[in-house]
């Protein structure tokens, strides 16, 4: 949370960091579920929709906080919707995980992918599991994305069958494999082999492949 806030006050104007910071000292004071629904709606109305700007030094400080972690690749909305949903915890990790699950079942598309992301560095990472997994389970580009690309959730959470179905199926969608957090440590044989099968499936069918993939599969 503080390096989010050291974040927002550079980057956000005056007003729109007035009420971000009173929304947060609301959520910290006592959960509001109805008032967070509403600030989760309009957080994009309210600080903007730009690019997170980041040097090195901010850069590195998110990788001692949690390795892997890209929030260079986040939105000034949807670092606030996680900073939100971050100041809501009182380290009751199953009350937090269900608000996370029933928020990410009735978002739209653009409040989806932010909770995803921020499964990044959210708390009780395994009562997430489930919510994660449906996520890579979904047909939305952007919603897989947000938990199979530039995200280590699922390099620190998922067992090797899942894990292995979210490459090969980054590899069907066209979603990139090298945005994978932890593909070249979790390389085995089963996952190799899939993607050998998946790649004689699209030569059979004059269909190409990513030559990322075929790197990935060579050097195994």
């Amino acid at each position: 949370m503080a390096l989010l806030l050291r974040w927002f006050s550079r980057q956000l104007a005056p007003e729109a960091m007035a009420w971000l910071a009173a929304e947060l000292e609301r959520q910290r004071m006592a959960v509001d579920e109805r008032r967070l629904a509403l600030a989760l709606g309009i957080a994009g109305r309210k600080v903007g929709r730009t690019d997170l700007t980041l040097d090195p030094d901010d850069e590195l400080a998110a990788q001692r906080l949690r390795a892997g972690w890209q929030p260079r690749l986040w939105g000034t909305d949807e670092a606030a919707r996680v900073a939100l949903l971050i100041a809501t915890y009182r380290g009751d990790d199953q009350p937090f995980a269900a608000r996370i699950d029933r928020l990410c079942t009735t978002a739209e598309v653009t409040e989806h992918v932010a909770y995803l992301k921020g499964f990044a560095v959210f708390p009780a990472g395994r009562q997430l599991h489930d919510r994660a997994r449906e996520g890579v389970r979904s047909s939305i580009g952007p919603v897989f994305e947000a938990i199979a690309c530039h995200n280590p959730y699922p390099f620190d959470y998922f067992d090797g069958a899942a894990w292995n179905q979210m490459v090969v199926k980054c590899v069907f969608t066209g979603a990139p494999i090298n945005s994978i957090v932890g593909l070249e440590q979790r390389r085995n044989p089963e996952l190799l082999q899939m993607l050998r099968d998946l790649v004689s499936e699209r030569h059979a069918a004059g269909r190409s492949v990513p030559d990322a993939v075929h790197a990935y599969i060579g050097s195994g």
